[in-house]
């Protein structure tokens, strides 16, 4: 499986494990934490929005200048920034203490995404792209299929703050696999960052249906992993464990399609891909108002997950091949900002629905925005089909 990939790509893979896991470790029971440590409802979505915010601000800068500043650069510095915030996570008490470094957490992958994405793209042939997405990203549930329940099981016995450190630590370990990467031989960063011809009328109108396709899936999805924890603590009282194997599964059905649906997506048509996983998941989303079994959410939850991450290698392959070469890097910075955007204003959006209105509201809310989703994905452009 593996042998495809060069040496920068293995040892970005190793690093890209060792990032996910920290970060997996945290957040997806992160509003637990806030709740624990006296945040209420409208309080945690308003800490995950503000880090969402800064995200989304620097993710666009990081696109255009990360050649001039290098890939290399950019990955291990997301791993050193994101070590020292963590550490200093852990000696928190109060949700306003934590808003400022989950801040700076949170901005970490506004450096590593960009940088990453652009270094697969370099080091993959345009016909086989999404083949080689749908490889490098096995290493988020890779690392997604076990962070969660040892967050989970660490929460319970000895406390968030040995969470943290854990992932302090290892993300001083995934430095390591990012100084074994070789910077490009007789490379010469480009002095133009490419940000005026992102106006230009071609390349502007495919990175707009882009960035709102982008910003509205993740608007809904942003709104859904904020609700979950919070919604199954009430209305099941399951434990953080319990709760954990709702982000574990996801993991683990994530694990097992990213290879194959970059291999449909070559093979089939990238943008009918991607029609035919997303054209589900308004219904997904809405059956959480019906269904009154927290097992058979646990279905749902990890189906809806599932067939959007199936989605990446196909996206980011589309993206890729419908720009020029030397605006890839700030295409994807254009394309994560709108990601990040969605990530940062979904929370809000299924906060306010949660406290004001019933506690289902905000499923049938992001499935109302994903059938929305669904329809600019009809102007997604695919490239290798023309």
């Amino acid at each position: 499986m593996f042998s495809s990939l060069n040496r920068n790509l293995r040892y970005l893979f190793i690093l890209n494990i060792a990032f996910g896991f920290s970060v997996q470790l945290i957040n997806p029971l992160f509003p637990l934490y806030l709740s624990e440590i006296g945040a209420t409802a409208a309080q945690n979505a308003r800490v995950i929005s503000l880090g969402g915010l800064v995200a989304t601000a620097l993710m666009l800068p990081a696109g255009l200048y990360l050649d001039r500043i290098g890939r290399k650069k950019l990955l291990i510095g997301s791993s050193v920034i994101n070590m020292i915030a963590m550490y200093l996570m852990s000696n928190a008490t109060t949700w306003q203490q934590i808003t400022p470094l989950f801040m700076i957490y949170s901005a970490i992958g506004a450096l590593f995404m960009p940088a990453r994405m652009s270094m697969i793209t370099s080091n993959s042939e345009l016909k086989d792209r999404a083949s080689t997405f749908g490889i490098m990203n096995t290493a988020w549930p890779i690392a997604g299929v076990v962070s969660t329940l040892i967050s989970g099981y660490m929460v319970e016995a000895v406390g968030w703050r040995e969470v943290f450190i854990v992932g302090s630590i290892v993300n001083a370990l995934s430095i390591l696999p990012g100084l074994r990467i070789e910077k490009r031989k007789n490379y010469q960063p480009p002095r133009d960052t490419g940000f005026r011809d992102l106006f230009s009328r071609e390349v502007g109108s495919v990175l707009l249906i882009f960035f709102i396709y982008g910003i509205l899936l993740t608007t809904a999805l942003g709104g859904i992993n904020l609700i979950i924890p919070l919604y199954l603590e009430s209305k099941f009282a399951l434990s953080a464990s319990q709760i954990a194997l709702f982000f574990t599964a996801q993991s683990a059905l994530n694990l097992v399609t990213q290879i194959p649906s970059g291999k449909i997506a070559d093979r089939f048509g990238r943008k009918r891909t991607v029609l035919t996983l997303i054209g589900l998941l308004p219904f997904l989303y809405a059956s959480w108002h019906f269904i009154g079994d927290w097992r058979l959410l646990l279905v749902v939850s990890t189906l809806s997950f599932g067939l959007w991450s199936m989605t990446w290698p196909a996206t980011l392959s589309l993206l890729s091949g419908s720009v020029p070469s030397k605006l890839v890097g700030a295409a994807f910075g254009v394309n994560t900002t709108g990601n990040r955007l969605g990530f940062t204003i979904g929370p809000l959006i299924a906060g306010y629905f949660y406290v004001n209105y019933f506690d289902t509201a905000p499923f049938l809310v992001s499935g109302a925005i994903c059938l929305v989703a669904v329809i600019f994905a009809f102007g997604l452009r695919d490239s290798v089909k023309e």
